[in-house]
C-alpha cells in the first residue's frame, strides 16, 4: 500500500494520519465532533469574500497557518464585475469536491487505488424566484445532475461500483443537498 513518495502515502494521503484520525474517532467520540466556520464580507456589487481558518475538533480551537479567501460574484450578464464564481457554481464545486474526497478516503482506507476521478456538476436555477419575480419559484436550484467517473486500473467493477454509492452515503455535502439541514439566522 505505498506510492513513490513514502512508504505511508496511497493515493496522495498520508495513511498513519488517516488512521491515527479514524482510531481517534472509532475510540473518542467527542473528537468527531467538528465546527468549521466561515465569514463573509461585502466588497460593493454583488462581490462578496469568504475566508475561513481555525476550525473546533472535539472541543479543541485547531488553529491553520493559512487563511482560505474565496470570492464569490455575479457574470456581467447579471450585473456583476464576473470577479469570481457565483455562489451556486461554488456549491456545485464543494458537491464535486466533498464526493470525490469522500471516494478517495474510503478507497485509502480499503487499500483501493485510484487513477482518477472527474466529477461535473451541472444545476438548474430559475432567477424568478431569487429576484422575487414570482412566488411559484424556489430561490434555490431546482435540480443537480452530478456526472462522475471513477477509474483504476487495479479495482475491480464492483469496487468501483461500491465506491460510487460510498460517495452518495457519506459526502458530507452530498447529505446536506439531499436532506437538508437546520440554518439559524442571528441578527446582530
Amino acid at each position: 500500500m505505498s506510492d513513490k513518495k513514502n512508504n505511508h502515502e496511497f493515493n496522495g494521503i498520508n495513511t498513519q494520519v488517516l488512521n491515527k484520525a479514524l482510531d481517534a474517532i472509532r475510540n473518542l467520540p467527542e473528537m468527531a465532533k467538528v465546527t468549521f466556520s466561515a465569514k463573509s464580507e461585502w466588497n460593493g456589487g454583488f462581490s462578496v469574500t469568504t475566508t475561513s481558518k481555525d476550525f473546533r475538533m472535539g472541543g479543541q480551537n485547531i488553529e491553520r497557518n493559512t487563511e482560505y479567501k474565496t470570492r464569490y460574484d455575479y457574470p456581467n450578464q447579471f450585473s456583476g464585475q464576473g470577479k469570481g464564481p457565483t455562489v451556486c457554481e461554488a456549491c456545485m464545486g464543494a458537491l464535486g469536491a466533498c464526493l470525490t474526497q469522500t471516494i478517495v478516503g474510503h478507497a485509502t482506507s480499503r487499500g483501493i487505488k485510484i487513477d482518477s476521478i472527474d466529477v461535473n456538476v451541472e444545476g438548474d436555477l430559475d432567477m424568478r424566484g431569487w429576484t422575487g419575480v414570482s412566488n411559484d419559484v424556489r430561490p434555490g436550484a431546482q435540480q443537480l445532475r452530478v456526472k462522475m467517473n471513477i477509474k483504476s486500473d487495479s479495482a475491480s467493477k464492483e469496487q468501483i461500483n461500491e465506491l460510487y454509492e460510498i460517495g452518495k452515503r457519506f459526502s458530507p455535502a452530498f447529505d446536506t443537498l439531499t436532506n437538508g439541514t437546520s440554518v439559524v439566522l442571528v441578527n446582530s
